[in-house]
């Protein structure tokens, strides 16, 4: 647990996510249509910037109108028919049941990460990562949740997006359920959004006590030595990702985590000098064939990233399975998992 050296500069104070207030602060006006609160926009241009803001609410915004008139290429592509059916499947073959006890079953996962560079303070740091919770959708794994952090032993907890299920509408379940899931973690917690999460989400998060880090970095500092830790918005549906904008407070040649939603960009990270790239989105493919084989993955990335360890031209990376589950609350051959990554130094 942090031992009080930790510094976390370009970050506010984060409070335990178990003191956060009732009241989020935000509206349920899920984009920038009629009813959207002016002060919520208002907040959101102060703390993104009015271009980052406008952009994301924009597309927001073209999302909630469109999602009931979607056109045929999209209602019958190969990968849309694959996720209709297989619920289907799933349900026909009577082993549903068996599948949502399976989603309460997380696994807490460890993993080591070499770093090249590494200091002799951040020896043995770690950080927990939490991925994928689709709070509103994956009661069964919110409910076993706590009891599966509590006594783990970390520097800092990170969140890689996805705080809810259902990518539209109103979002006031799925930050209660989030809440109630995260409560029994102490500060410090950072986060990114996934495709999932409203930017109306982003103030009641960091209410939270959850450092949002939208295209930002934050500079952990220990007995004289520093490390980075960055974080952007999310690169695959918003598309909104900014890694120049997230690592230019970053100088070159220093120890780099960054915190994104999907591992789409892993090339660009590598060539960035990024040390580790944390990920989450594929859910291992959640439904999966013996063997761990996915189904379906849902994302533009080789498929040897789907779930655990990678690496990219020198580069860490890491694909959670994540907590939560979308689509039907079900998971075969696929655990959920919480993952504490260990830093030690490259020799």
């Amino acid at each position: 647990m942090p031992d009080g050296t930790d510094t976390f500069e370009s970050a506010e104070p984060a409070a335990s996510l178990r003191d956060s207030p009732a009241s989020y602060g935000w509206s349920d006006a899920p984009a920038i249509w009629p009813g959207a609160a002016a002060d919520e926009i208002a907040w959101l241009e102060s703390r993104l910037g009015r271009k980052h803001a406008r952009q994301r609410l924009g597309i927001e915004a073209s999302i909630e109108s469109s999602r009931l008139h979607r056109g045929i290429r999209g209602a019958f592509s190969l990968g849309r028919l694959i996720e209709t059916m297989v619920p289907v499947a799933v349900r026909a073959s009577g082993l549903l049941s068996r599948g949502r006890a399976n989603t309460a079953r997380i696994a807490v996962l460890r993993n080591q990460v070499r770093v090249a560079g590494l200091q002799p303070a951040f020896e043995g740091c770690t950080l927990l990562q939490v991925s994928d919770l689709h709070a509103d959708i994956s009661g069964r794994a919110m409910l076993a949740l706590p009891g599966v952090l509590a006594g783990l032993q970390y520097d800092a907890c990170v969140i890689t997006g996805d705080f809810r299920g259902l990518g539209h509408g109103p979002c006031g379940s799925a930050m209660a359920a989030v809440r109630e899931a995260l409560s029994g973690i102490p500060a410090p917690v950072f986060g990114v959004t996934g495709n999932h999460d409203s930017s109306f989400m982003i103030r009641g998060l960091e209410e939270m006590g959850i450092r949002m880090l939208m295209n930002e970095s934050v500079c952990i500092t220990r007995a004289g030595s520093r490390i980075w830790l960055a974080g952007v918005d999310d690169p695959h549906r918003y598309r909104t990702d900014n890694m120049r904008k997230a690592l230019a407070g970053v100088p070159d040649g220093e120890v780099t985590v960054l915190l994104s939603h999907t591992p789409e960009r892993h090339t660009h990270a590598a060539d960035a000098g990024v040390s580790l790239m944390l990920c989450g989105h594929t859910h291992g493919g959640q439904i999966c064939l013996p063997g761990r084989v996915p189904l379906l993955l849902r994302s533009k990335h080789p498929r040897r990233m789907a779930a655990g360890p990678w690496q990219t031209e020198g580069m860490a990376g890491y694909t959670s399975r994540g907590v939560g589950t979308s689509a039907l609350e079900a998971r075969f051959n696929c655990p959920p998992e919480v993952t504490l990554h260990t830093l030690v130094a490259a020799r």
